[in-house]
């Protein structure tokens, strides 16, 4: 920890916890920058970042969002708007065929990316998604930990999966 310690031990507080947190489960960092630490293929996870510099975000809860987990995941156009309107901590790269949620931890994170995933497969819609993302993200602050939050609820695509929309000239949207 004697490189990422130099570049974390400048970072605010919460930050370094967050850092401090992801160290313990992963191991050291593919990459230490000043703004950011990055794993690769870390647990679940692509990718996971821990940033230096939080987004401020105020749903399901006021909260800094510094901890982003990505996954290999295909969100059809047409679903897009929906995972967007779940919350804004969710992102959508849809040319690469990846899904990130940037919370506060990983908890959340896992929780984010279950419910994007259920709206993509249209299991809820976002009025349903948005009431059990406010409801488990109150259990987990009350202690509760429900399966949504331990871990992704569903499989990685497999070896060579099509994730990745490479959104062919008139193709339309997709």
């Amino acid at each position: 920890m004697t490189t990422t310690y130099g570049v974390v031990r400048a970072w605010p507080a919460a930050a370094r916890e967050a850092a401090r947190r992801t160290l313990e489960r992963y191991g050291e960092p593919d990459e230490a920058m000043p703004s950011r630490l990055i794993w690769r293929h870390a647990g679940p996870w692509k990718r996971v970042v821990v940033h230096r510099d939080p987004v401020e975000h105020r749903f399901p809860y006021p909260h800094e969002d510094r901890v982003e987990g990505w996954i290999d995941f295909r969100v059809p156009p047409e679903r897009a708007g929906d995972v967007a309107a779940l919350t804004g901590s969710v992102r959508v790269e849809r040319t690469r065929g990846e899904l990130a949620a940037r919370c506060d931890g990983e908890p959340m994170n896992f929780l984010a990316l279950n419910l994007a995933h259920d709206l993509v497969t249209g299991r809820v819609d976002v009025a349903r998604a948005r009431a059990a993302y406010t409801e488990l993200a109150a259990g987990l602050l009350l202690g509760r930990t429900e399966p949504y939050t331990r871990g992704l609820a569903f499989g990685p695509p497999g070896p060579g999966a099509a994730v990745a929309d490479e959104d062919e000239p008139g193709g339309g949207a997709g």
